[in-house]
């Protein structure tokens, strides 16, 4: 029986690692949530949860910046009604998305990692990022956005693989599920874009890439086709401004025109999250220096689902006049993680070829 044991721990190692990991991780957000009080914004937040479901659509674009964008407050408002200002109870759904958000988070790296070093690294940064912690059980939208991010990478992902030639069921659950992505959050249709993007120009280079992009483009727009009305609206008709509070987007990060160093530490440093694991940011580098088959991937992905969406979430908030701060890239950290970890299997599998040819 010891020895069955042994095989099978062997054999599951790396899913058993990453369970354990991600255990730990829940333990340390269920912690934080132990000692947490219910902060002023986080009743705000529920405050047009408090009447019938009518009252709740009308109250909805009076506090909130993109008004039916909002897709968390439709999760909390069942659960609103049955635990009222329960924390316990309210963060039910953040606990269920952090736990799928793990599993999501493995099932994306199985596809490219190759190495135990690669599952550590990815899911030794998820678990002690303060920043993930800190919201992962906050009544706010920055506790479901991470796993909203990992379901539309994952989902594209699939569809990739098939081609987007998809039956009929499935083209329906994908296009459902992606709409549902865009109005979750003004940043869905970020997620929408740059995971599509990746996934595209990832097989530039394939022989049929031109029937690729065809029917790529052709499922995007349609999904577009049917998400960009109330997008539209959300964002354009009645909702609540914070443009007159006129805040400094640089109160919390640095202005990189004045400080070029502490805005880079202040975004990387929070994308890894944990002090002791700063080192690991040597990885993304790696893509610059090495040449590797997953190379080109990897810029693409630093450029489409990091670079990119920081960007344009840094120029909206200048716009805006709104903080620019971590929570609201939250949902770029697994993606980070993630890739930190793609970055450094590839380097672990370079030495491994590289020792191999001395021998």
């Amino acid at each position: 029986m010891l020895k069955n044991s042994i095989k099978y721990i062997k054999k599951n190692f790396i899913p058993l690692s990453v369970s354990v990991i991600c255990i730990y991780a829940l333990y340390l957000r269920i912690m934080h949530l132990y000692w947490h009080t219910p902060w002023f914004d986080e009743t705000y937040y529920l405050s047009p949860a408090h009447g019938t479901f009518l009252q709740f659509l009308k109250e909805i674009p009076k506090v909130e910046s993109c008004s039916y964008l909002s897709g968390d407050l439709f999760l909390f408002y069942p659960f609103f009604k049955i635990f009222s200002h329960n924390k316990w109870g309210l963060t039910i759904p953040c606990i269920i998305a952090t736990i799928i958000g793990f599993y999501l988070l493995y099932l994306i790296s199985k596809r490219y990692f190759k190495s135990i070093w690669a599952y550590l690294i990815t899911f030794g940064i998820i678990c002690f990022n303060a920043t993930l912690i800190n919201h992962a059980t906050e009544i706010r939208t920055y506790a479901i956005l991470p796993t909203v991010a990992l379901v539309t990478l994952y989902l594209f992902q699939r569809i990739a693989d098939l081609n987007f030639k998809l039956n009929i069921p499935r083209r329906i659950f994908t296009a459902i599920s992606f709409i549902l992505v865009i109005w979750f959050h003004i940043y869905g249709i970020l997620m929408f874009i740059s995971c599509f993007l990746f996934v595209l120009l990832s097989k530039y280079k394939e022989k049929d890439f031109k029937n690729y992009l065809k029917d790529g483009v052709s499922f995007t727009v349609i999904i577009l086709c049917f998400a960009m009305p109330l997008w539209l609206y959300s964002v354009f008709g009645p909702h609540y401004s914070y443009a007159k509070f006129n805040f400094d987007a640089f109160c919390f990060i640095p202005n990189p025109l004045h400080n070029i160093t502490g805005f880079l530490k202040g975004i990387f440093c929070n994308l890894v999250g944990f002090k002791k694991l700063y080192f690991l940011f040597i990885g993304v580098v790696i893509p610059f220096i090495f040449s590797y088959e997953d190379r080109l991937k990897q810029l693409l992905f630093l450029l489409f689902l990091i670079i990119i969406p920081l960007s344009l979430i840094l120029i909206s908030d200048v716009i805006l006049k709104y903080w620019f701060i971590q929570r609201q890239f939250i949902w770029i950290m697994p993606l980070f993680a993630f890739f930190l970890g793609w970055t450094w299997d590839s380097f672990f599998i370079l030495l491994k070829r590289k020792n191999g040819l001395l021998k």
